[in-house]
């Protein structure tokens, strides 16, 4: 072809290398100025060979036009220019999968990458389209990490005449399918065992049948005489190296029947189910990460607890079948725009869904979705919903509030088909809100194949004073924003129209111990109580008994509360949210056994339901069982693949178990679902302790663009620009503005030692000796055997000069427990670590 290329459309930018039977090149498309690939079909001298490449080259256009999925590169144009046919594609700026090998991919990329490639050529052989050139070089990865399928230039419908001559080949010989070797035509089936050898590759780290000459190699593939994957890898779930060994089977007859059934194999919570002779994975001792959702840079210690007796993978139980149903309620919409009535919305929402999750009428078999959870997914769509949830139905609502009635419009819709199956207009008249609740539980009762809605509801949990009922729903909604003062407000009045209305009040004390939650404020702890007390009195069905739950729980009242939360589970076994919390209790009073084997009650229960193997994987990791949490996340993944949380907590896991690269790749996953201020910090984290000081900074920022008024963000930034030469008055700059939204915070809530110990560093590096050393002295105080505290501790005397009282606070925090893997990767030490009594102190600690 022309070495000069000059097109009205396009500005070539670099060569890409050749690409099947063309040369590919970076290119820009000026008139939607983005970067593409652009493909040109290659010369040939021979007539007939350039006859039969022009075809393929058609035909490849023709395949990637019909195969439109996330999964496989997309075509944006085919054209000629000057004689040359050439397509317009995806640019994939990830590389390929070839470039990764021969490394060995861990578990959680096994079988995220052999999903994404597996839903790709499934959906091509479901739009009858063979690929019959799977390969590693034919796996290409985006910006953003997803792999994707390209080269589609031997693809043909199935079924179809070949393009090639009779008795030749097509593929690449060390992933093509026996029978394709001896000459027979290529199925769906000999697609199965390309895709499984490079499965197998990722996970072995070298390929099926190494390559020892091209006649042994085919003797090798025609015998099938390949190493079973479980040979190479033991650590991996045996029904996984089995399912892979499966897909490349010597005889077409022994793989699965299609992609697709091997896709839905490995994503089974069941591909992880261990043998029976499966043992515990022992505790490793490295620090952990806290389990909250505030993480600062310093990594929290969790105390050592018992080392847990079964192993994570026996959570892992095989399911009798998929829910028949996942349900998702998404939030309501405001139509009229009046912001007042936002909270009446969320409110909206959350009682839709309390009223299905307790309903008699449906059928056990309808998974219902807390309110919670699809509100932390931010999910807004029936196609999010599918995406995260893998939702079959959808409820969608609207409201609208004007001065003679308030609307309220419900659409159930199909997801998987994304069309609505039914919808219902609620009309209330102004001033009779209390008439909604009889015409939700008649309305959805019809929308759903049976009579009224009839909750389990008992005496307090509704008022028939309208006026109660909107403040309640209003109410309800700020509670669930998080807009505690306006949840008070509303609340107090409801009750002040109805005080016996106990649900309204059981409400109320919940608003008052987020209070007590956000400014560790004993007072409103005790109003809660008291409030609770009084709702219990008045009503006990399950939403009170929770609300008095949550308080026995915050009081300390371990027994109490489990009881409570047990007397939910046994009203409503389909409220997850109680088991979470029953677990996470349990887990609070120190018997962890029994927090275990609730999860994994759920787990029976839901056994599709992906957040359940977070909250799970979170437990095991912040007890140190970092591998058994690594098995949980990983099973998560593999039924929730689009779920950023789980990425993160995974990439948390990794963390704490000083796997820096690992981390790293998690939370970049994350983030490419879902940027965050909390996973831009913690990419900045791991940046920081591979001493890319100037990567860390970059993400560190990206934090405080997404929440400027987080002080943790502003001191990563700091810490990462103190490495950098040249930028010591920018990271000054950071941590004057850390130790200035510090104070705004610790003026809310003077009792915080997470803020007091940062707020010390901070004034250390500013120099301000004074207030660095009476910050140290009262958070010292708070909390005097936090190993996190003496390490923040040995930090502000390391920047103040103070070796020796560096030297005291770092033994102390190793002797608390604190990781000695980040107190060697802290830069603030650096000058520390020639002194013979910091060599010691870790001599010592390994003899631990």
């Amino acid at each position: 072809m022309k070495t000069r290329f000059e097109h009205p459309d396009y500005d070539l930018l670099e060569t890409c290398g050749q690409g099947g039977m063309g040369v590919v090149y970076r290119a820009r498309d000026r008139r939607l100025n983005r970067v593409v690939a652009l493909k040109f079909l290659a010369s040939s001298e021979d007539d007939e060979e350039s006859a039969r490449a022009l075809q393929r080259f058609q035909r490849e256009a023709e395949a990637i036009a019909a195969l439109n999925f996330p999964g496989i590169a997309t075509i944006y144009q085919a054209g000629n220019w000057e004689g040359v046919p050439f397509l317009s594609l995806e640019y994939l700026g990830g590389g390929t999968l070839r470039a990764r090998l021969p490394a060995r991919f861990g578990l959680a990329e096994i079988l995220n990458y052999a999903a994404q490639l597996g839903d790709a050529l499934a959906y091509a052989h479901s739009k009858g389209v063979l690929h019959r050139d799977i390969k590693p070089a034919n796996c290409m990865f985006n910006d953003t990490g997803v792999l994707k399928l390209v080269d589609f230039g031997l693809a043909k419908p199935i079924g179809s005449h070949d393009i090639t001559q009779a008795g030749s080949t097509v593929g690449t010989i060390p992933y093509m399918a026996p029978e394709l070797l001896r000459g027979d035509p290529a199925t769906v089936r000999s697609d199965l065992y390309a895709l499984g050898a490079v499965i197998y590759e990722m996970a072995s780290g070298r390929p099926l049948y190494p390559r020892t000459g091209l006649g042994p190699l085919v003797q090798r593939i025609l015998e099938g005489s390949a190493v079973p994957l479980a040979e190479l890898r033991p650590d991996l779930p045996k029904a996984l190296c089995a399912a892979v060994d499966r897909a490349v089977s010597t005889r077409p007859a022994d793989r699965f029947v299609s992609v697709q059934a091997f896709v839905d194999a490995i994503r089974s919570p069941s591909i992880l189910q261990p043998d029976a002779d499966v043992t515990p994975t022992a505790t490793m001792g490295h620090s952990s990460v806290d389990s909250g959702k505030r993480r600062s840079r310093r990594w929290l210690v969790v105390a050592g607890a018992a080392l847990l007796t079964a192993a994570a993978a026996a959570i892992f139980v095989a399911a009798e079948g998929p829910q028949d149903d996942t349900l998702v309620v998404l939030p309501f919409e405001n139509l009229g725009g009046n912001p007042a009535d936002q909270a009446l919305c969320v409110g909206l929402q959350e009682t839709v869904t309390s009223l299905l999750s307790s309903a008699r009428e449906l059928p056990g078999s309808v998974t219902i979705v807390p309110s919670a959870e699809v509100r932390r997914a931010q999910i807004h769509t029936p196609a999010e919903a599918r995406k995260q949830f893998r939702a079959t139905l959808v409820l969608t609502g609207t409201a609208q509030q004007s001065s003679s009635e308030l609307q309220v419009i419900l659409n159930l819709v199909d997801a998987r088909k994304l069309r609505q199956k039914m919808s219902r207009i609620l009309r209330i008249p102004a001033g009779e809100t209390a008439d909604l609740q009889p015409q939700l539980k008649e309305n959805l009762g019809a929308m759903f194949g049976s009579g009224p809605l009839r909750p389990r509801r008992t005496r307090g949990d509704t008022t028939a004073n309208s006026t109660a009922y909107d403040l309640f729903l209003r109410g309800r909604g700020a509670l669930e924003d998080r807009k505690r003062d306006d949840a008070v407000r509303f609340l107090k009045q409801a009750v002040e129209a109805d005080p016996d209305f106990a649900l309204a009040r059981a409400k109320l004390a919940e608003a008052y111990l987020r209070l007590n939650l956000s400014t560790r404020d004993p007072k409103w702890l005790s109003m809660a109580d008291d409030e609770i007390a009084r709702a219990a009195s008045e009503g006990a069905g399950p939403e009170i008994l929770m609300s008095q739950a949550l308080i026995r729980r915050a009081i300390g009242k371990w027994q109490e509360a489990i009881a409570l939360f047990q007397s939910v589970v046994k009203n409503e076994p389909g409220n997850m949210e109680a088991y979470r919390f029953l677990a996470e209790t349990w887990d609070s009073s120190g018997k962890p056994k029994e927090a275990e084997k609730t999860y994994r009650e759920a787990l029976r229960l839901w056994p599709g339901y992906w957040p359940l193997y977070d909250s799970l994987g979170n437990f095991y990791s912040t007890h140190h069982e970092y591998p058994s949490a690594e098995q949980t996340f990983t099973a998560g993944i593999a039924l929730g693949p689009d779920s950023a949380q789980l990425y993160y907590d995974l990439g948390a896991n990794y963390f704490r178990m000083s796997r820096w690269a690992e981390a790293a790749a998690a939370f970049e996953k994350s983030l490419a679902i879902r940027p965050t201020p909390i996973g831009y910090s913690n990419l900045g984290t791991v940046r920081f302790y591979q001493g890319n000081y100037a990567e860390a900074a970059k993400q560190c920022e990206m934090a405080t663009r997404l929440q400027p008024a987080n002080p943790i963000n502003w001191g990563n930034l700091g810490d990462a620009l103190w490495q950098l030469p040249g930028r010591r008055d920018q990271a000054k700059a950071a941590f004057e503005k850390a130790a200035s939204v510090t104070a705004q915070q610790l003026a809310i809530n003077p009792d915080n030692p997470t803020l007091r110990k940062l707020s010390s560093v901070y004034f250390a590096k500013l120099g301000d000796k004074d207030r660095a050393l009476q910050e140290l002295t009262r958070v010292c105080a708070q909390a005097p055997n936090d190993g996190s505290v003496a390490f923040y501790a040995a930090r502000v005397f390391a920047v103040l000069g103070d070796a020796g009282g560096a030297l005291g606070e770092l033994e102390r925090s190793v002797k608390l427990g604190y990781s000695s893997s980040e107190i060697e990767k802290e830069p603030d030490f650096a000058d520390l670590r020639t002194d013979p009594r910091y060599r010691a102190l870790f001599a010592a600690g390994d003899s631990h």
